[in-house]
């Protein structure tokens, strides 16, 4: 049972930088000496020193150390990136032993972590269930498993199945779901890399693609530029983040990956050369629903509003099934998880 509270603890930490360590993954750590919380720490940004070594330079009692044991929500890494490898620290500092989350599937680190702490004398344990741990960090694992980006599609539709209303000579996008709900997708927005939609989108919408209600990091916008619609020099430039461009033709002064934007999986991969790990994609019906028959997708937000449209563009058609459901004042949210 006490295994299960300190493992809960490193769940617990780690989520507090949720949105900031991308392209690393969240990792919570403490020290425990004689059944106590004596040590605590987590990974805050890539580049800054990793949860195992913010935990041990927490303890005001460097001398307990030895006789302590250290609980990860994932395995120490073992090679040197940023920073020098963790499990050499916890065996400089002769941790008596460590009780793991999971495995890291990051090939630099697969089991080369715990190998190395037991080589040098200290007892491994590993969760009975790392179900927790791996769900903490659906991102990373995408990452490492498919070699593409997270992503995320959202989406609001009226409780009539529509989108969006006929435009007529309206400009700019029906607002369908409430306040709270755009809080809510203000923070989903905060959880991801990049944030994608079509030029056509961007052209007719003039979205602004940032967070306005919610505090955090926002994600770097992503553009599909065809042969139809193309953003002029001044659009692009009213991004809080310069966009990355995704066209088989040079936009001078911004960032492009040269590929038909319509060949998804062409260009998907691309991404994480980019640092962007994961995406949210918010664009028109054709966007979302072309990325549904891709059968790439990793999660759905669906918001559905009491408003009634009675006719306009058709919400896309997702067929897996919703697995949660939430109340978000008069909308209701539904989300979907693809396994891992």
């Amino acid at each position: 049972m006490d295994n299960a509270k300190f493992l809960t603890r490193c769940l617990q930490l780690a989520n507090y930088a949720r949105g900031y360590t991308s392209p690393n993954p969240l990792v919570g750590a403490i020290v425990v000496h004689d059944n106590k919380i004596i040590g605590e720490g987590y990974h805050h940004r890539a580049g800054q020193p990793h949860a195992e070594v913010m935990a041990i330079k927490s303890v005001k009692n460097p001398s307990l150390l030895s006789e302590s044991t250290v609980y990860c929500s994932l395995e120490p890494c073992s090679h040197f990136g940023k920073t020098p490898p963790c499990s050499h620290l916890l065996v400089e500092k002769k941790i008596r032993k460590v009780v793991i989350g999971c495995l890291d599937t990051n090939p630099e680190v697969s089991g080369k972590g715990v190998h190395y702490l037991e080589k040098h004398g200290i007892q491994v344990e590993l969760a009975p269930d790392p179900t927790p741990f791996i769900e903490l960090n659906r991102v990373f694992f995408t990452n490492m498993k498919e070699n593409r980006p997270y992503i995320t599609l959202k989406f609001a539709q009226s409780a009539d199945g529509f989108i969006d209303a006929d435009r007529g000579l309206r400009m700019g996008p029906t607002q369908i779901s409430g306040p709270i709900t755009s809080c809510y997708t203000h923070r989903l927005r905060a959880q991801h890399d990049g944030i994608v939609v079509t030029a056509k989108t961007a052209i007719l919408d003039q979205p602004r693609l940032n967070l306005r209600n919610f505090s955090g990091k926002p994600p770097r916008p992503i553009l599909l530029i065809g042969e139809k619609y193309i953003p002029d020099f001044e659009l692009l430039k009213s991004f809080e983040i310069p966009p990355l461009l995704i066209s088989q033709k040079q936009v001078d002064g911004f960032d492009c990956i040269h590929k038909d934007p319509k060949d998804i999986e062409q260009w998907l991969p691309e991404l994480l050369h980019w640092g962007i790990t994961s995406i949210i994609v918010e664009g028109g019906s054709l966007l979302l629903a072309s990325f549904m028959q891709t059968n790439l997708v990793d999660e759905v937000h669906r918001y559905t509003s009491p408003i009634l449209l009675e006719a306009g563009t058709k919400a896309p058609a997702f067929e897996k099934d919703f697995q949660h459901q939430n109340r978000l004042c008069d909308d209701v949210l539904e989300v979907y998880h693809g396994s891992l």
